[in-house]
């Protein structure tokens, strides 16, 4: 007896020990799943709202910025813009108008470029942004006004929407035009032009 009475003294502390575990485990188990309020949120973060800039979630950081870039809307009656998301690169002007020249993402909206335009290079000189394109931006342009106008200014206002960005002159295959379709002077460096804008989407 008195050795039972003994080993039942030792157990006693681990027998405490074990309830006061089970009795704090209760209470941490409640105050995340019991309590209003309480439980973790494990769900991960809605990202997708950078999606739709063609990005992906992870692109949000120092690598990538932000840009605007004009196309054209359903009437061809002046420039809409979108808000985009770049990778950074060491010519960010050539990345503008490459990503410019892809088209826009929303149905509303239209690209002003004839089709196949493509982009031969872009350089400043004497605080001169050129911008060289392909023979295609003037020979297939429509021949209106509105196409031209608009071809051109969507070119002009997107890239002055960059810092330090003032003046656009526009090169067909490296070679100086007067104009693309007998409407609008080329001649000659082009600044921003707001009037043409109609909305940022």
């Amino acid at each position: 007896m008195k050795r039972r009475k003994k080993r039942l003294t030792v157990l006693q502390p681990i027998l405490y020990i074990l309830i006061c575990m089970a009795v704090l485990f209760a209470i941490v188990y409640a105050g995340e799943y019991l309590i209003p309020g309480g439980k973790k949120n494990n769900e991960t973060p809605d990202e997708t709202r950078f999606l739709s800039t063609g990005q992906t979630p992870s692109g949000m950081s120092d690598s990538t910025v932000e840009v605007v870039l004009y196309f054209t809307d359903e009437e061809f009656t002046g420039l809409v813009a979108e808000k985009r998301l770049i990778k950074k690169s060491n010519n960010l002007l050539e990345s503008v108008l490459q990503e410019l020249l892809r088209g826009p993402q929303l149905s509303s909206h239209y690209s002003p470029f004839p089709e196949s335009t493509r982009l031969n290079g872009v350089f400043t000189e004497s605080g001169i942004v050129y911008v060289d394109l392909s023979h295609e931006m003037k020979d297939k342009q429509s021949g209106g006004t509105t196409q031209e106008l608009l071809s051109i200014f969507s070119i002009v206002d997107t890239l002055t929407s960059l810092p330090d960005v003032k003046r656009i002159k526009i090169l067909i295959d490296g070679k100086e035009e007067t104009t693309l379709c007998g409407h609008i002077d080329i001649s000659e460096p082009l600044e921003r032009d707001e009037k043409l804008i109609a909305e940022i989407q």
